[in-house]
């Protein structure tokens, strides 16, 4: 991401929900002063409470050099801007779990680098949180056929009630026939994800779920093992890596995969804004498939 933000020629926009300035060996806010000096659209959205320990200094910073910084800060403590997308020149994109802090950098996680007219769709989304944040610019992208191999999947429940990311597992896990494969840092379900998930596992689909052993919140912690608990079912195998998670992934009969910033939680289903890629490609479903092999072998059945 440092080195397409280095190369930009014409426009930064990046949304991420925890984006902090203690990165020494990757200074963001360094690269995207200079670009914002040299005249290029440099647009960063932060969430209010993710990016709460940013320094005020370094909007300031920003903001004299000319870039646009917006805190996505909506209806109080549980509407938060929870997606992580990076586009550079409107033509090479970035999506997933990754945000940027120090406290994160040897964390286990999932961002994929996009290039060609998926983009559009990605900017498509951009826009959406830079017009819910107030952004006053008349950003615009062009219209888009979706492509049927991959996708963009928009979660924001501020502008909809029609809540998609529920809509989607719900449909992916209920029409499962061999195996779901799900990572995630926090495992703290709905009631109707467990019925899916246990209903499925009844139908002889073998369901694997990576989870780190110890999070980054105590609780949080408490919690995992307690809904790994409630959920537990023949057919459902929990994984416990000595490492911390953070990927957000969903991997379906190795035919159709989710990489995005969605967690397993009420907070990701009913309230933030989130956003994934899904995805048909065969090399990507390997590569993600490889991935999560990786991180079994390591971890604790």
């Amino acid at each position: 991401m440092l080195e397409a933000i280095k190369s930009a020629q014409k426009s930064i926009y990046w949304e991420c929900y925890i984006l902090l300035s203690d990165t020494t060996n990757h200074n963001f806010f360094q690269v995207l002063r200079e670009k914002a000096a040299q005249g290029l659209k440099v647009k960063v959205i932060v969430d209010a409470i993710g990016s709460y320990w940013l320094n005020s200094k370094e909007i300031q910073d920003l903001q004299q050099a000319g870039a646009e910084v917006l805190v996505f800060n909506k209806k109080g403590w549980f509407n938060r801007n929870h997606k992580k997308i990076l586009i550079v020149d409107e033509r090479i994109g970035f999506i997933g779990g990754v945000n940027v802090a120090k406290a994160h950098h040897y964390w286990l996680d999932l961002h994929l680098k996009l290039e060609g007219l998926i983009v559009r769709a990605l900017l498509k989304s951009f826009i959406k949180s830079y017009k819910i944040s107030g952004g006053k610019d008349n950003l615009v992208h062009k219209k888009l056929k979706l492509h049927r191999k991959v996708r963009i999947l928009d979660h924001l429940p501020l502008l909809s009630k029609n809540r998609i990311l529920k809509k989607y597992y719900l449909q992916h896990i209920n029409n499962a026939e061999k195996s779901i494969l799900i990572s995630t840092p926090y495992f703290i379900p709905h009631l109707w994800l467990i019925k899916s998930l246990k209903n499925a596992a009844r139908r002889g689909v073998k369901i694997e779920i990576i989870l780190p052993q110890k999070t980054d919140h105590k609780i949080i912690t408490w919690l995992n093992h307690l809904f790994v608990y409630f959920v537990r079912e023949e057919g459902i195998n929990f994984y416990f890596s000595p490492k911390m998670i953070h990927a957000k992934a969903l991997l379906v009969d190795d035919k159709e995969g989710l990489v995005g910033s969605n967690n397993i939680d009420a907070t990701s289903f009913e309230f933030n804004s989130e956003s994934g890629l899904v995805f048909k490609r065969k090399d990507m479903l390997r590569d993600l498939k490889s991935i999560f092999e990786i991180w079994k072998k390591d971890s604790r059945l």
